[in-house]
Protein backbone atom coordinates (compact mmCIF):
# COMPACT_ATOMS: atom_id res chain seq x y z
CA UNK A 1 0.00 0.00 0.00
CA UNK A 2 1.61 3.13 -1.01
CA UNK A 3 1.64 5.89 1.92
CA UNK A 4 0.27 9.40 0.26
CA UNK A 5 2.97 11.48 1.23
CA UNK A 6 4.53 15.57 0.58
CA UNK A 7 8.27 17.36 0.97
CA UNK A 8 7.99 20.43 3.34
CA UNK A 9 11.12 22.70 2.74
CA UNK A 10 12.32 22.76 6.91
CA UNK A 11 12.59 26.76 6.06
CA UNK A 12 8.68 27.14 5.79
CA UNK A 13 8.61 25.85 9.50
CA UNK A 14 11.49 28.70 10.40
CA UNK A 15 9.49 31.36 8.37
CA UNK A 16 5.95 30.73 9.93
CA UNK A 17 4.86 29.65 6.62
CA UNK A 18 2.81 27.09 7.91
CA UNK A 19 0.28 26.63 10.59
CA UNK A 20 1.77 27.22 14.17
CA UNK A 21 0.12 23.80 15.76
CA UNK A 22 1.18 22.36 12.28
CA UNK A 23 5.01 23.29 12.94
CA UNK A 24 4.72 22.57 16.56
CA UNK A 25 3.84 18.92 15.53
CA UNK A 26 6.85 18.43 13.05
CA UNK A 27 9.20 19.86 15.57
CA UNK A 28 8.32 17.78 18.11
CA UNK A 29 8.96 14.20 16.04
CA UNK A 30 12.36 16.15 14.16
CA UNK A 31 13.01 16.63 18.44
CA UNK A 32 12.40 12.83 19.01
CA UNK A 33 13.40 11.39 15.64
CA UNK A 34 15.63 8.50 15.86
CA UNK A 35 17.42 6.77 13.26
CA UNK A 36 19.58 3.56 14.84
CA UNK A 37 22.01 3.09 11.21
CA UNK A 38 23.93 6.64 12.54
CA UNK A 39 23.63 7.95 15.51
CA UNK A 40 25.03 11.39 13.45
CA UNK A 41 21.97 11.80 11.33
CA UNK A 42 19.79 11.30 14.95
CA UNK A 43 22.36 13.72 16.33
CA UNK A 44 21.52 16.47 13.36
CA UNK A 45 17.95 16.08 13.15
CA UNK A 46 17.65 16.52 16.71
CA UNK A 47 20.30 19.16 17.55
CA UNK A 48 21.76 20.60 14.27
CA UNK A 49 19.55 21.09 11.43
CA UNK A 50 17.77 24.18 12.68
CA UNK A 51 20.91 25.99 13.41
CA UNK A 52 22.37 25.27 10.26
CA UNK A 53 19.20 26.36 8.33
CA UNK A 54 19.32 29.65 9.96
CA UNK A 55 22.80 29.92 9.44
CA UNK A 56 21.89 29.28 5.55
CA UNK A 57 25.05 26.78 5.67
CA UNK A 58 22.24 24.13 4.44
CA UNK A 59 18.63 23.30 3.24
CA UNK A 60 16.76 20.55 4.52
CA UNK A 61 13.40 19.00 2.95
CA UNK A 62 11.21 16.89 4.83
CA UNK A 63 9.20 13.45 3.97
CA UNK A 64 5.96 13.87 5.59
CA UNK A 65 2.59 11.66 5.51
CA UNK A 66 -0.14 13.61 4.01
CA UNK A 67 -3.22 12.66 6.39
CA UNK A 68 -1.39 13.60 9.60
CA UNK A 69 2.13 15.21 8.93
CA UNK A 70 4.27 12.17 10.50
CA UNK A 71 7.57 12.58 9.76
CA UNK A 72 8.84 9.55 7.42
CA UNK A 73 12.50 11.30 7.10
CA UNK A 74 14.60 14.14 5.03
CA UNK A 75 17.13 14.90 2.90
CA UNK A 76 19.55 17.94 3.76
CA UNK A 77 21.43 19.63 0.80
CA UNK A 78 24.42 22.16 1.05
CA UNK A 79 27.96 23.21 -0.72
CA UNK A 80 31.05 22.04 -0.29
CA UNK A 81 34.37 21.58 -2.33
CA UNK A 82 36.96 18.71 -3.26
CA UNK A 83 40.56 18.97 -4.38
CA UNK A 84 40.19 18.39 -7.92
CA UNK A 85 43.60 16.34 -7.86
CA UNK A 86 41.87 13.67 -5.66
CA UNK A 87 38.96 13.46 -8.11
CA UNK A 88 40.78 12.68 -11.44
CA UNK A 89 43.75 10.71 -9.48
CA UNK A 90 40.84 8.32 -8.36
CA UNK A 91 40.17 4.59 -9.53
CA UNK A 92 36.88 5.72 -9.43
CA UNK A 93 37.36 8.42 -11.76
CA UNK A 94 39.40 6.64 -14.24
CA UNK A 95 37.30 3.59 -14.07
CA UNK A 96 34.38 4.83 -14.50
CA UNK A 97 34.56 7.22 -17.32
CA UNK A 98 36.45 7.03 -20.42
CA UNK A 99 39.30 9.33 -21.36
CA UNK A 100 37.37 11.30 -23.62
CA UNK A 101 33.92 11.16 -20.67
CA UNK A 102 36.69 12.56 -18.45
CA UNK A 103 37.88 15.11 -20.73
CA UNK A 104 34.33 16.37 -21.47
CA UNK A 105 33.65 16.51 -17.92
CA UNK A 106 36.44 18.78 -16.55
CA UNK A 107 36.38 21.11 -19.70
CA UNK A 108 36.49 24.31 -18.82
CA UNK A 109 36.48 23.44 -14.86
CA UNK A 110 36.68 26.21 -12.71
CA UNK A 111 39.46 25.38 -9.81
CA UNK A 112 40.14 27.72 -6.79
CA UNK A 113 43.27 26.65 -5.56
CA UNK A 114 43.11 23.12 -6.84
CA UNK A 115 39.53 22.65 -4.91
CA UNK A 116 35.84 22.69 -7.51
CA UNK A 117 32.73 23.90 -5.74
CA UNK A 118 30.11 21.04 -5.50
CA UNK A 119 26.60 20.65 -4.13
CA UNK A 120 25.86 17.82 -1.42
CA UNK A 121 23.36 15.66 0.03
CA UNK A 122 24.86 15.90 3.69
CA UNK A 123 22.55 14.19 4.88
CA UNK A 124 19.54 11.69 3.20
CA UNK A 125 17.36 9.92 6.58
CA UNK A 126 14.62 7.47 6.96
CA UNK A 127 13.12 6.90 10.35
CA UNK A 128 13.39 4.41 12.42
CA UNK A 129 10.14 1.95 12.10
CA UNK A 130 9.91 3.26 8.56
CA UNK A 131 10.20 0.51 6.08
CA UNK A 132 11.90 1.08 2.50
CA UNK A 133 8.48 -0.09 1.13
CA UNK A 134 7.10 3.23 2.77
CA UNK A 135 9.74 5.37 1.77
CA UNK A 136 12.43 3.85 -0.33
CA UNK A 137 16.01 5.12 -0.18
CA UNK A 138 15.43 5.93 -4.23
CA UNK A 139 12.61 8.41 -4.09
CA UNK A 140 14.22 10.31 -1.15
CA UNK A 141 17.89 10.30 -3.67
CA UNK A 142 15.47 11.14 -6.87
CA UNK A 143 14.05 13.90 -4.62
CA UNK A 144 17.16 15.56 -3.63
CA UNK A 145 18.72 15.27 -6.88
CA UNK A 146 15.32 17.18 -8.17
CA UNK A 147 15.94 20.14 -5.37
CA UNK A 148 19.42 20.31 -6.61
CA UNK A 149 18.85 20.29 -10.27
CA UNK A 150 16.72 23.57 -9.85
CA UNK A 151 19.02 24.99 -7.78
CA UNK A 152 21.68 24.74 -10.41
CA UNK A 153 19.31 26.64 -13.18
CA UNK A 154 20.17 30.05 -11.44
CA UNK A 155 23.72 28.76 -9.96
CA UNK A 156 25.37 26.65 -12.16
CA UNK A 157 27.43 23.38 -10.74
CA UNK A 158 28.43 20.26 -12.01
CA UNK A 159 28.68 17.69 -9.78
CA UNK A 160 27.38 16.19 -6.70
CA UNK A 161 29.08 15.06 -3.71
CA UNK A 162 27.72 12.13 -0.65
CA UNK A 163 29.37 10.32 1.77
CA UNK A 164 28.12 7.23 2.79
CA UNK A 165 29.02 4.00 4.38
CA UNK A 166 30.19 1.29 1.47
CA UNK A 167 26.88 -0.58 2.11
CA UNK A 168 24.66 2.21 1.07
CA UNK A 169 27.14 3.59 -1.59
CA UNK A 170 26.80 0.09 -3.45
CA UNK A 171 22.90 0.00 -2.95
CA UNK A 172 21.70 3.08 -3.67
CA UNK A 173 24.19 5.93 -4.86
CA UNK A 174 26.60 3.42 -7.40
CA UNK A 175 22.94 2.54 -8.71
CA UNK A 176 22.20 5.99 -9.46
CA UNK A 177 25.23 7.14 -11.34
CA UNK A 178 27.96 7.82 -8.54
CA UNK A 179 31.64 7.08 -8.61
CA UNK A 180 34.03 6.37 -5.65
CA UNK A 181 36.68 8.78 -5.24
CA UNK A 182 38.04 8.86 -2.17
CA UNK A 183 37.17 7.22 1.38
CA UNK A 184 37.33 9.34 5.06
CA UNK A 185 36.68 7.68 9.03
CA UNK A 186 32.86 7.57 9.75
CA UNK A 187 31.17 10.75 11.18
CA UNK A 188 29.88 8.50 13.71
CA UNK A 189 31.63 8.50 17.32
CA UNK A 190 33.46 4.89 17.96
CA UNK A 191 32.93 3.99 14.51
CA UNK A 192 35.99 2.00 12.48
CA UNK A 193 34.03 1.28 9.25
CA UNK A 194 35.31 4.00 6.18
CA UNK A 195 33.15 6.11 4.55
CA UNK A 196 33.38 6.59 0.48
CA UNK A 197 33.22 9.90 -0.96
CA UNK A 198 31.58 9.73 -3.90
CA UNK A 199 30.41 12.20 -7.12
CA UNK A 200 27.52 12.36 -9.22
CA UNK A 201 28.50 14.39 -12.75
CA UNK A 202 24.64 16.33 -13.58
CA UNK A 203 26.15 17.04 -17.29
CA UNK A 204 25.89 13.77 -19.26
CA UNK A 205 29.68 13.27 -20.29
CA UNK A 206 28.76 11.64 -23.95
Amino acid sequence: MTTEKYILPFRDILNGNIDPEQAEHIMKQLSLFSCQRSQHITDFSREKMTAYEQASESRSYLFLKAKDDELLGFFTLGLTSMEWGNIENSDGWRKGFTKKQRRALSHGLFKRSGFVGMFTIGELARKDGIGKEELPGALILSAALHYIEEARKFSGGRFVLVDSRRKLFEALYQQAGFVEVDTRPSPNEGEIEEFVISILPLDDPR
